[in-house]
């Protein structure tokens, strides 16, 4: 006799933020979770990451290529996912800035914003020379490791070079990622400042998952303001 089949699971609605495609997706499952556990118990950001875009593609229905989702993809999906998972509230301990007590609050998932800004992904670099910006891949952040080992300046390049989505001239359109890592380098090395704070103002906008929490706290009765940023910050 075979085993019956748990959780019909229901189906909810989600719009992917980058792309604007409206998609359905069911909660995960133990199976799922087992996953996620033990991706957080090695602590290792790309193993985390991996099993986050698994378990999310796993849960959705459609065509949903994990590695066509940028960051901010990832980490409002997984958040939205989780809600319907586990609670549809976080609870978070945060230390007061005066007394560094700490203050349990609750975090409603429906107020997280995730907002992404209209911005202009063509950037004319010179008269007959433009740049054609992209949100990048969370794959393409992942696998070169650049959150992790280098300095900020370093990261702030390699990310850069990742947002890059093709360079124009009056002849012909250069795939920014067929480029070697050294000529990627040295185009972005050649820029003036005008023309690179042009680029970076891109990389700026790049959306996150932010939510302010003001408190008092229990101890001190200081009034904390405290902005959380990314999904570390809510997890």
């Amino acid at each position: 006799m075979a085993l019956p089949k748990l959780n019909n699971s229901p189906k909810y609605d989600l719009v992917i933020p980058s792309s604007q495609q409206k998609i359905r997706f069911r909660p995960y499952l133990v199976k799922e979770e087992k996953i996620l556990m033990l991706a957080m118990e090695s602590e290792d950001q790309k193993q985390i990451f991996e099993a986050i875009a698994d378990t999310i593609e796993a849960c959705c229905d459609g065509d949903v290529d994990k590695r066509k989702l940028t960051t901010f993809d990832i980490e409002y999906m997984f958040v939205q996912l989780r809600s319907k998972s586990v609670g549809e509230s976080i609870t978070l301990n945060l230390k007061c800035a005066e007394c560094d007590h700490s203050n349990e609050n609750v975090v409603k998932v429906d107020d997280i914003q995730m907002t992404v800004p209209k911005v202009d992904m063509k950037l004319d670099i010179t008269n007959d020379i433009s740049i054609e910006m992209m949100w990048p891949p969370y794959t393409a952040i992942l696998d070169d490791n650049i959150l992790e080992g280098t300095s900020e300046t370093e990261q702030t390049f390699k990310l850069l070079s990742k947002c890059i989505n093709a360079v124009l001239t009056d002849d012909e359109r250069i795939v920014f990622k067929d480029e070697s890592e050294k000529d990627q380098m040295e185009f972005i090395e050649s820029l003036n400042t005008e023309q690179f704070n042009k680029i970076r103002g891109v990389l700026e906008k790049m959306p996150t998952m932010q939510h302010t929490i003001e408190y008092k706290c229990t101890k001190c009765e200081h009034d904390n303001s405290v902005t959380l940023r990314g999904m570390s910050d809510f997890f």
